[in-house]
């Protein structure tokens, strides 16, 4: 086999942060840090103080941190991360978002399960849990895939938090792809991993909180996740840009057509401030439309990476 086992020891955890409570994230952390080798913290805060008191965390010498003085992108940021993992010698990449909160023995878990899917000569892009509603329950999973009771399952795609990444992936198929600033970043990354041979997992035995939005919209009894404004103009840039890819999975494409249009409609219409959303949605479809790239300014970061064999 090509790729190598691996421990807890050869795997960093990459977080990434944006202005985040400083009190929660430690508490987030002391859940992290007894169970990787070592943890690297990317930061796109804008708050200068925050920044600051990110770089305290260097205090405790399993951390790192990279401050990349704004906010470039969660793209940007985990692909820093894990480059900077990759040249210290580190043989895998765990991704967390700022707000995740670990089970004991998650990452164990995980390699573990990596290591029995080397032994069945997989070729794996990730491994990642079974992600659930922390704002309802353990059973209210994001996604329902057919398993047959399968402890560990493929899948076409993944969220970045809680996925554990091995070097030679993130070699191969190279890095997260920044144009794209923050939505669907993750199931881009998925998808071309496909296209390039990989295969992506998440297993039964770990499960990891997840919440999408920022907060809760109760509409003919379902709760609906609502993200700030400016979210809008990437799920809507970012999704009709998919449209656009042969590798984007057809199921995806009929899927978001219709979401695409209820939110479109719900936001502008019930959901406060109702005229800046439907600005961002709006200006967010005329982009896809232009092909413009990076943050909402058109801005793109420009650093040398880890590029994907074609």
């Amino acid at each position: 086999m090509a790729d190598s086992m691996i421990n807890i020891e050869n795997v960093c955890a990459i977080v990434v942060t944006y202005n985040p409570n400083i009190e929660e994230l430690k508490e987030n952390m002391e859940s992290v840090v007894h169970q990787v080798g070592g943890i690297c913290i990317v930061d796109n805060s804008t708050d200068a103080s925050l920044q600051e008191k990110l770089l305290a965390f260097q205090e405790n010498k399993k951390f790192h941190v990279l401050s990349n003085k704004g906010n470039y992108g969660i793209a940007f940021a985990q692909n820093i991360g894990m480059k900077w993992a990759l040249d210290k010698g580190y043989e895998a990449f765990f991704q967390l978002d700022q707000d995740s909160k670990l089970m004991e023995d998650t990452v164990l878990k995980l390699v573990n399960e990596y290591n029995f899917l080397l032994t069945q000569n997989k070729k794996i892009a990730c491994i990642g849990p079974l992600a659930y509603d922390r704002d309802k329950s353990e059973d209210a999973v994001y996604h329902n895939y057919s398993s047959d009771n399968e402890r560990i399952i493929k899948v076409p795609q993944t969220l970045s938090s809680g996925s554990l990444i091995p070097k030679d992936s993130f070699i191969g198929i190279g890095g997260m792809e920044e144009d794209l600033f923050i939505d669907l970043v993750d199931y881009e990354w998925c998808w071309r991993a496909e296209k390039h041979g990989y295969s992506t997992y998440v297993t039964n035995d770990v499960k990891m909180a997840h919440r999408l939005g920022e907060d809760r919209y109760h509409f003919l009894g379902k709760s609906i996740g609502v993200p700030s404004p400016i979210r809008h103009y990437y799920q809507f840039r970012n999704t009709l840009e998919m449209f656009k890819r042969s590798y984007v999975p057809l199921n995806f494409k009929l899927k978001y057509i219709p979401i695409l249009l209820f939110k479109f409609f719900f936001f502008s219409l019930f959901v406060k401030p109702r005229a800046v959303r439907f600005k961002f949605m709006v200006k967010g479809t005329m982009d896809a439309l232009r092909g413009v790239k990076g943050n909402i300014n058109g801005d793109r970061p420009g650093i040398v990476r880890i590029q994907s064999h074609e």
